[in-house]
């Protein structure tokens, strides 16, 4: 089987076992905790499951690493994959849409980075709404298996841009004293949002319902560790970010569309390894559909930056 054509059918038999728990009260329930120190939720492990039932239904040699598993291999693998099997498990546990699939695929290493996945898919989980990028530029986004325009704006304008931010285990007093600036500029003429699923938001970048995905946490901690405290008690115990299972798929997707994506201090995440999910491989984010805007927006972040330094 291609992996590629391998991954899409994997991502709908996810779905498909997902679909039924969407919204129901048992699916908040915790059921203990990911490889990266997150809660796991019920509606994770229908998931988690989902996946181990189709490698051994197809017989696939592949190893894969996921939240919830950590890395599992399964004969000889020629390919990894990275699985956030529900991204936006918040959203999908009380039935709002926000919460998606993500594959990416890498030839298997233990050293694999984020620069060596060579294609991503996003299945949405509540809609059949479906991304797909390969290295080699193309991309491809389907609603209901019919093609669909791939058309990020061309908005620079920060009083205008609609945006979302990741605030989930970050403090929020923190995260508001970087933000609020940029929050109030574009709060009324442009739309802000917190979606709590960075894949997802990523994608509206592609269909061009968003400009702009910011995720400034780690940028905080790695700035301020005086602040490290707020983020354990924010975390539940564990600090919590942007891991590479959240964005391995959908930072090539949003590339290969022509979105500009970095961390918040505007560096590459090419170097980033797929398979640590420790404290110091946390990532941070600022994406957007358009070099110019991206510029903006760092900027716009580095003097929120100087805001907290005093």
């Amino acid at each position: 089987m291609d992996i590629t054509n391998a991954v899409v059918d994997m991502a709908y038999e996810i779905q498909s076992a997902v679909r039924p728990h969407l919204g129901k009260q048992t699916s908040k329930m915790a059921a203990g905790r990911t490889s990266s120190g997150d809660t796991e939720f019920a509606i994770d492990e229908v998931a988690e499951r989902a996946i181990e039932k189709f490698i051994r239904k197809h017989e696939l040699h592949i190893a894969y690493y996921s939240e919830g598993r950590g890395l599992i291999k399964f004969g000889e693998p020629e390919h990894l994959l990275i699985i956030d099997p529900i991204d936006g498990t918040r959203p999908a546990m009380v039935g709002l849409e926000g919460g998606v699939i993500s594959i990416a695929v890498a030839p298997y290493s233990t050293d694999a980075c984020l620069s060596d996945v060579h294609f991503g898919c996003i299945l949405e989980l509540k809609a059949d709404r479906l991304f797909t990028a390969a290295k080699d530029g193309s991309v491809r986004f389907t609603d209901e298996g019919v093609d669909m325009p791939v058309r990020p704006t061309a908005n620079t304008d920060l009083d205008r841009i609609s945006w979302t931010f990741e605030h989930a285990g970050r403090p929020a007093e923190l995260v508001s004293r970087v933000l609020s600036p940029l929050i109030d500029r574009s709060s009324i003429r442009g739309g802000v949002f917190v979606i709590s699923g960075t894949a997802f938001s990523l994608t509206r970048l592609v269909s061009g319902q968003l400009d702009a995905v910011v995720d400034v946490g780690n940028r905080i901690l790695t700035d301020h560790p005086e602040f490290r405290q707020q983020f354990v008690r924010a975390g539940l115990g564990g600090v919590i970010g942007l891991f590479p299972y959240d964005i391995a798929a959908a930072v090539l997707i949003a590339r290969m569309a022509g979105c500009c994506v970095t961390d918040a201090y505007g560096r590459s995440l090419d170097d980033t390894p797929l398979l640590d999910t420790s404290e110091s491989n946390i990532s941070s984010l600022v994406a957007a559909s358009n070099p110019m805007l991206h510029a903006a927006l760092l900027d716009a972040i580095n003097a929120g930056m100087e805001k907290l330094s005093t």
